[in-house]
């Protein structure tokens, strides 16, 4: 039998060698647990690679002439005041527009099921345009208009250190007791090997985009069934071999294949009713990559009571958001695939009964700049703005502080409108964590950044 180990692991999906190196692949301690609260809880990252040019997803309607003046006149990358979808922000008494592709998902902001979080990004603490230009590496992250570093800080979260755990994954190290008996992994990427749900002590489940997880090239037949069992007794003796590294590695492959036996029948069963129904609009079924993606999120969700999860972190992503160039027509083609999307998906948790229990935010890269460039685009930049949807947002408002649109202005990291974030990722995250029943304690050491800023919880959950 000549399987690749790496090979192997991949193919399972169940564990990274990333993961592997450092921790063996387990899925986690029993130091910490979830709080009281619901029996089932999951965040949904919504990750848009590239750099979303969140300046033209959330507009200044009010104030839509300081807009114009500065995103107008360099290129044509502006919205006309006409397009946009209004809503108020209470939080500021002004009003503000959502970019004409976010109308399937604008009504349930006035419904208060999703909020705005304005002008957020990687902080190290809060900083000041002078403190930005003079303050060195104890205010400015490094490598800010890089997209690797800036993908790695969001999904990381350990600014100014060596990145080599997200997130997603250190919450997944704090919820080995919530999810005592699981049988797959609390922290599940749809998007490939991610940094977002890689753990200290944790492995994450990483299923494709369709279809299911199993070991690769195997099949029904006898051949395939002898080479599968002969799989079993090697692992069998090297659990029982002694050897801690042996046995450690053993126990890797076990747990792979046992969330492969639980996730793949889920994953491969026909499409429940409540899913396929949410997920179509006009009558078809929405079929875009992210749609797909979600759709993987739902199924197993919906097979919860088999897999054991009661705290899950799920990742899914879209590219494309890199607009340096027609930036209007791109950014509207991304919107139209991303949010019927993130609307379908939400549709489904309602229609489960667990809109409740269920969230989805928006991260990327960075924001974009406010003024164009000569190609119709718009290059990289700082802070932005995202959404949450969710059953238990506090939605209806803004959080955060928008920016002041002036180029050179005091929210302005150089000339050219990129703004200096007014709220950090990690607030967000913890906010988030906190919600699922976190204690302050462990989400306090998954950022380590956090003790930099006076509010921990935004208040955006209920």
């Amino acid at each position: 039998m000549n399987i690749n180990r790496r090979k192997f692991l991949t193919s399972t999906g169940a564990v990274t060698a990333s993961t592997l190196v450092g921790n063996l692949g387990s899925w986690g301690i029993e130091s910490a647990n979830a709080q009281g609260g619901p029996a089932y809880r999951a965040m949904v990252c919504v990750f848009l690679f590239g750099g979303n040019d969140s300046n033209n997803m959330i507009v200044p309607y009010t104030d839509y002439a300081e807009y114009a003046a500065v995103r107008t006149p360099a290129s044509n990358v502006a919205l006309t005041q006409a397009q946009l979808i209004q809503f108020s922000a209470p939080s500021n008494g002004k009003t503000y527009g959502f970019h004409p592709s976010m109308s399937s998902v604008a009504p349930h902001y006035t419904s208060g099921k999703m909020a705005v979080i304005a002008n957020a990004g990687t902080l190290i603490r809060p900083m000041t345009r002078d403190q930005y230009r003079t303050g060195g590496a104890a205010y400015r992250p490094p490598n800010l208009f890089s997209h690797s570093d800036q993908q790695d800080a969001h999904n990381g979260l350990v600014i100014g250190q060596p990145v080599r755990t997200g997130w997603g994954g250190r919450y997944a190290d704090r919820l080995v007791a919530a999810n005592a008996g699981a049988l797959i992994p609390s922290a599940v990427s749809v998007s490939g090997s991610q940094l977002y749900t890689a753990g200290a002590t944790t492995a994450p489940l990483v299923v494709p985009q369709n279809g299911g997880v199993t070991v690769s090239g195997q099949a029904a037949d006898a051949v395939s069934t002898a080479r599968y069992n002969a799989l079993l007794s090697l692992i069998a003796a090297a659990k029982a071999s002694g050897n801690q590294v042996v046995v450690g590695g053993a126990g890797v492959m076990d747990k792979a294949l046992t969330a492969n036996n639980t996730a793949n029948p889920i994953l491969t069963a026909g499409l429940p009713a409540v899913i396929d129904t949410a997920f179509r609009v006009n009558g078809n079924l929405l079929n875009t990559g992210i749609a797909q993606q979600l759709r993987q999120v739902a199924r197993l969700i919906e097979g919860r009571a088999a897999t054991g999860v009661k705290r899950q972190v799920f990742f899914v992503s879209m590219g494309g958001y890199d607009t340096h160039t027609n930036t209007i027509t791109n950014q509207t083609n991304l919107f139209n695939q991303l949010f019927p999307a993130m609307n379908a998906f939400y549709n489904y948790t309602v229609a489960a009964g667990i809109a409740n229990d269920v969230v989805q935010f928006t991260l990327s890269d960075f924001n974009r700049t406010f003024i164009g460039n000569a190609g119709n685009g718009v290059d990289h930049a700082y802070g932005g703005h995202q959404v949450v949807l969710g059953g238990s947002v506090r939605g209806g408002q803004m959080y955060g502080t928008f920016p002041q649109l002036v180029r050179s202005g005091p929210d302005d990291a150089g000339s050219n409108g990129s703004w200096i974030p007014s709220t950090s990722v990690d607030q967000v995250a913890s906010t988030l964590g906190g919600w699922f029943g976190m204690p302050q304690s462990d989400i306090d050491q998954v950022f380590p950044n956090l003790a930099n800023f006076t509010t921990k919880n935004l208040g955006f959950m209920a």
